[in-house]
């Protein structure tokens, strides 16, 4: 018996970074897609690694440290090294970033029912109290919402970039040969900072016109706010955000628009 495949025949392109596409890619092969590989995002040290050090050097002087991604939870422990210390409460924003923490044998002390900062802000700020200090360990794009939400709280709420995030040189090439050739079917963007580096290539050299067709997926809210402001028509962004469930809504609207007789190829 042959096993069901809604995305045969269509071929979806991973915009995250080295080393996360995994699970995204066996679930698009799963449901006998053909992943295409393409990561806009690179992850590198901050360039004044010194003044980092310093920061984390002081972590005994907090009460949480926040830690918002899996690339945020490998570069902290990076940065930290292997020498022993005693680490405040551990608060996540995802269930992937509480994955990633248990790799070091750490435990999320929060993580939020809603894995964004406006829901993370609404659930964390009541368990702190007046002059609560809260470090925040960051790339250098993500928003500033967290931070600012404490302080204005009357907590203390300080930030620090452990990691950049950059679009790597070598699959700005692969990504226009793709698009010019008509070679995508459905884009999937994890992140704003996905979205925005595609949005660069794409301009920088004029292909607009060669994008409309492509069905648009969001892995949450965030990054269909940003594809949107630029001009992106979002097809699918799931109510809970793992690329599981993108992947499942993908599917569902394929089969919803071609039930309505419509055809995507």
């Amino acid at each position: 018996m042959i096993a069901f495949q809604p995305l045969k025949d269509y071929h979806v392109l991973i915009t995250r970074g080295k080393g996360q596409a995994d699970g995204l890619k066996a679930s698009i092969e799963k449901n006998g897609g053909t992943p295409l590989l393409v990561p806009l995002l690179e992850f590198t040290l901050p360039e004044h690694i010194e003044e980092v050090q310093q920061r984390l050097e002081a972590l005994h002087t907090y009460d949480w440290i926040i830690l918002t991604s899996q690339n945020g939870v490998e570069y902290f422990f990076k940065l930290l090294g292997k020498q022993p210390i005693t680490l405040p409460k551990i608060a996540v924003i995802g269930s992937k970033t509480e994955v990633a923490l248990k790799r070091f044998g750490y435990k999320a002390d929060f993580m939020p029912s809603k894995y964004v900062a406006e829901g993370f802000v609404s659930e964390f700020i009541p368990l702190l109290e007046s002059g609560t200090r809260v470090l925040l360990a960051k790339g250098n794009l993500a928003r500033s919402v967290i931070a600012e939400a404490i302080n204005e709280a009357g907590s203390i709420g300080d930030e620090v970039i452990i990691y950049h995030t950059v679009l790597p040189a070598s699959s700005e090439k692969e990504l226009v040969h793709l698009i010019k050739n008509h070679a995508i079917d459905i884009i999937t963007f994890t992140s704003s900072s996905t979205v925005n580096h595609f949005l660069q290539v794409i301009e920088r050299h004029e292909l607009g016109t060669y994008i409309d067709s492509i069905i648009i997926a969001c892995i949450g809210p965030i990054a269909a706010k940003t594809a949107v402001r630029h001009g992106l028509s979002v097809d699918v962004c799931p109510d809970v955000y793992t690329t599981d469930a993108m992947v499942a809504d993908i599917i569902h609207f394929i089969m919803k628009r071609n039930t309505k007789g419509g055809t995507l190829q």
